[in-house]
């Protein structure tokens, strides 16, 4: 099924994709609003990102890593303040990644006056 979005032809799928994809940007920006430090920084955790490419849940992957579902739901939904490292490393093998296809550095946007 074909629908017409600003003139171009696109699956539903696709526009469903879309869709989620500029929510989750919003998402981002209000999350580096909230955690930015003193120093003007914010690491994002980009977790259900790559569950969603692997099509893994939270408790098949709380499950290999050997992680409680509260823990890894606080990583997923950015509110952890550190990470050990054997959990990263985990997490890494369970889902065939790299940590940087977890953890994202995005830096302060200045405030326009």
């Amino acid at each position: 099924m074909l629908q017409n979005l600003s003139g171009v032809a696109h699956s539903s799928k696709f526009a469903v994709r879309i869709f989620y994809m500029g929510a989750k940007e919003r998402q981002k920006r209000e999350t580096v609003k909230k955690l930015k430090g003193s120093n003007g920084m914010a690491i994002i955790v980009n977790l259900d990102v790559m569950m969603a490419k692997r099509k893994m849940g939270l408790t098949e992957l709380a499950d290999k890593v050997g992680i409680t579902l509260a823990n890894l739901s606080i990583l997923k939904n950015n509110r952890a303040r550190a990470v050990r490292f054997s959990t990263l490393d985990a997490i890494c093998k369970a889902l065939d990644c790299q940590p940087a296809d977890l953890l994202e550095w995005v830096p302060d946007q200045p405030e326009e006056e």
